[in-house]
């Protein structure tokens, strides 16, 4: 029954972020505004809180040596593919930021033709770490546009440049340790 209820709740958050995309986002982009730069309109970030509801439900997956150090209230989440580069996937993968990529075809199927393709697209690009403060500024600074792009669809390009390295969790119990 939760497994239910949690399909509806995604379906809900994917509808309401493709009824945006539909009604107002693809328009602005057909009549030559960009996702990548300041002619956004905020959208990608109106969809990041629309979609906040399918990222929280994600586990965290990756995490850094030192981050596995710390806390669980002082380890920051990041995101391995930042979140404006899988809104653009969704939305219109010609979008991709041209200061960190060297094509712009889809990288996950993209665009979104259905609430339902939303959702597959999310799914396949979301992956979190576990990083410390330190190591998520550095991930911040690590060039030009990779705060917000995955160069060609390789969110570890940042990590590496950034010199983050991540190890992929292991379930232990049903906890990721």
């Amino acid at each position: 029954m939760d497994a239910e209820r949690d399909d509806e709740r995604r379906m809900r958050i994917a509808t309401e972020a493709f009824d945006l995309i539909e009604a107002e986002v693809r328009p602005l982009l057909a009549s030559g505004g960009r996702l990548w730069s300041k002619g956004s309109g905020g959208y990608p970030s109106r969809l990041r809180q629309i979609l906040y509801g399918l990222d929280k439900a994600h586990d965290v997956t990756f995490a850094t040596q030192d981050a596995m150090q710390l806390p669980r209230g002082q380890r920051v989440v990041e995101h391995v593919i930042p979140f404006k580069r899988i809104v653009i996937e969704i939305v219109d993968p010609s979008q991709a930021d041209p200061r960190s990529n060297t094509h712009n075809a889809p990288i996950a199927g993209g665009p979104a033709t259905s609430p339902e393709h939303l959702i597959s697209i999310f799914d396949q690009l979301l992956q979190k770490c576990w990083v410390t403060k330190d190591e998520h500024d550095r991930l911040n600074r690590a060039g030009s546009s990779l705060q917000w792009d995955a160069p060609d669809g390789d969110g570890w390009s940042r990590y590496r440049h950034a010199g983050v390295v991540a190890h992929r969790l292991t379930e232990v119990d049903g906890q990721s340790r």
